[in-house]
């Protein structure tokens, strides 16, 4: 969980456009506060990042089991119907969704002792800056970036 270094040992995929050019990443938003979510995908979105929003873990669970492969994770813990602890728990026991990096962006402090217990990639407290997540973004996928593979040699 140190600011910018990349998390080793997990499996993503470079996405392209049809015309073979590279895309951003795809980002999942799990965040309750339907301004926060919005303001947030809104932000990504005009950076050039394809974004997902779910409202809560639950949401995010099946938006996952329906398919969706994002790169990186930016994930609230305290919401209603399941909460970011019980996401990741769940996340982490399914091998099919357990290499997707989480960046935790949070008003619950850093050395709360369950935070030491999941495995966070990096931890963003409320407020943050523009700059801070897509900084703590980049590394995540700039880290990922020679495991990615062209379209044709996949």
């Amino acid at each position: 969980m140190h600011a910018l270094e990349p998390c080793p040992h997990r499996l993503t995929s470079r996405r392209e456009t049809i015309a073979g050019a590279p895309r951003k990443p795809l980002v999942l938003i799990v965040e309750d506060h339907q301004v926060s979510r919005k303001v947030l995908a809104e932000l990504l979105s005009m950076t050039g990042y394809d974004v997902i929003e779910a409202a809560d873990g639950s949401e995010a669970l099946a938006t996952l089991i329906n398919g969706a492969r994002p790169d990186v994770i930016l994930l609230d813990l305290e919401m209603p119907v399941m909460d970011g602890w019980e996401f990741m728990k769940r996340q982490h026991r399914d091998p099919r969704f357990s290499t997707i990096p989480i960046i935790v962006i949070t008003g619950v402090a850093s050395h709360d002792p369950r935070c030491l217990e999941m495995p966070i990639v990096r931890f963003l407290s409320k407020p943050y800056t523009t700059e801070q997540v897509i900084a703590a973004i980049e590394a995540e996928v700039s880290s990922a970036s020679a495991t990615w593979l062209p379209a044709a040699a996949r």
